[in-house]
């Protein structure tokens, strides 16, 4: 970068550098820990999407259950995965060609995060963060639904 162009970026020589992994670390007191996100009861024909689980089995899934007789399917994702779950619904109404419909719902969850003592004489404590969330359902109309 030239001396010219670096002259209009702001200085950040008053912030401290923090790698990855210590970058959510509150205080040096305490250690930033996430708890798993809250779900509904799981029924069979709910899925719950994430950016590592794989797409083509997951699309599959959703196929199998409508073989097996399911009427309806029920994507959720949190956060990241909202792309990924709208795609994925996206495929399933696409492939169908007319004989399913979708209703989205979109929501805020509120996940809870723990902040643990380094030590012994500090207090453990919780940090409440909202995050968005999606919830998609997928459903047979009178005509039937053929896998890919």
């Amino acid at each position: 970068m030239d001396e010219e162009s670096s002259k209009s970026l702001p200085k950040t020589s008053h912030l401290k550098e923090y790698s990855k992994r210590q970058r959510y670390k509150s205080e040096s007191n305490h250690v930033f820990r996430k708890r798993v996100p809250p779900r509904d009861t799981r029924r069979p024909n709910d899925i719950y999407v994430t950016n590592k689980s794989d797409f083509k089995g997951q699309l599959a899934q959703c196929f199998q259950l409508f073989d097996k007789g399911e009427n309806e399917i029920v994507l959720h994702g949190l956060g990241a995965a909202i792309p990924r779950t709208v795609n994925l619904a996206l495929q399933i109404e696409e492939k169908c060609s007319g004989t399913c419909e979708v209703d989205v719902q979109t929501q805020t969850t509120h996940l809870v995060d723990d902040l643990e003592p380094t030590s012994d004489n500090q207090e453990a404590r919780n940090q409440t963060r909202s995050n968005s969330s999606v919830k998609i359902r997928i459903f047979k109309t009178n005509k039937p639904c053929s896998s890919p």
